[in-house]
């Protein structure tokens, strides 16, 4: 098993596959050479206020001007904006509205819900070099997610994010703005902005790829996406298989989206 996914929408000399990282702190942490990590593109998405078009460049700003047409700030209400991206896969990010003092266990959560949990795995934030873990313990080290965002974020903050030390999906983060909004309704996170899914296509017909097959990703094939019909007549065991989702986790452990 490895840390990432086979990218269906980078030409052929960017992609890549992951190899064990022998010098990583935990055992069965993977690294990917940098050397094949996709050079930075636009990528499309919409907000979830007011469905606008906008890119993950672009999603700050269209995010601030949609918020402010959608609700009324509040002179005791302040957010966060932060982007979350896949570290090998910078296609699939998402922005969320925070609340100031919110817990990084609350944004674990929404996290696991939005993108990733499929097994109730450990996960951990790395912020200015300290390591927060959904379980700390005392044998492994870690601070507490208990931890409140208040007195850890800033503007322009960068960090990373990982979901499961086995098959791990690896995020990074950045905190775009700090704005006079809240999350809607008496939430403490929404999800305010999220990219488009990639244009994924069966390697045998070309229609839109609903499969894919884990042996053949496993295996590294090169193109092991398929639509449901010619999934039937794929050679794999039909057991072997996950659907395409919109999700950096796509094709790990048993994530169903």
């Amino acid at each position: 098993m490895f840390s990432g996914a086979y990218d269906p929408t980078a030409p052929a000399e960017v992609q890549w596959f992951p190899q064990e990282c022998t010098d990583c702190e935990r055992k069965n942490f993977y690294a990917v050479p940098q050397t094949l990590v996709m050079a930075q593109r636009t990528y499309p998405g919409h907000t979830l206020i007011g469905n606008v078009e906008t890119t993950k460049r672009k999603a700050k700003n269209e995010v601030i001007r949609q918020l402010k047409q959608d609700r009324e700030p509040a002179r005791d209400a302040e957010s966060w904006l932060i982007r979350f991206q896949g570290r090998y896969l910078p296609q699939y990010w998402i922005v969320l509205l925070v609340k100031k003092n919110t817990t990084l266990k609350a944004v674990d959560n929404a996290l696991r819900d939005i993108w990733l949990e499929c097994c109730g795995h450990l996960s951990a934030f790395t912020i200015y070099g300290d390591e927060y873990v959904s379980f700390p313990d005392d044998e492994f080290g870690g601070m507490s997610m208990n931890a409140r965002l208040g007195s850890l974020l800033s503007v322009g903050l960068e960090g990373e994010y990982l979901y499961d030390f086995g098959d791990t999906t690896y995020l990074t983060f950045k905190v775009l703005d700090i704005v006079p909004f809240s999350p809607k309704g008496r939430k403490s996170i929404e999800l305010v902005a999220q990219n488009d899914p990639p244009d994924i296509r069966c390697s045998i017909c070309g229609e839109p790829a609903t499969e894919i097959c884990t042996e053949c990703l496993y295996n590294d094939v090169e193109d092991p996406f398929f639509c449901d019909t010619c999934f039937e007549e794929h050679e794999c065991d039909e057991e072997m298989s996950l659907p395409v989702v919109n999700s950096p986790r796509m094709g790990q452990c048993a994530y169903m989206g």
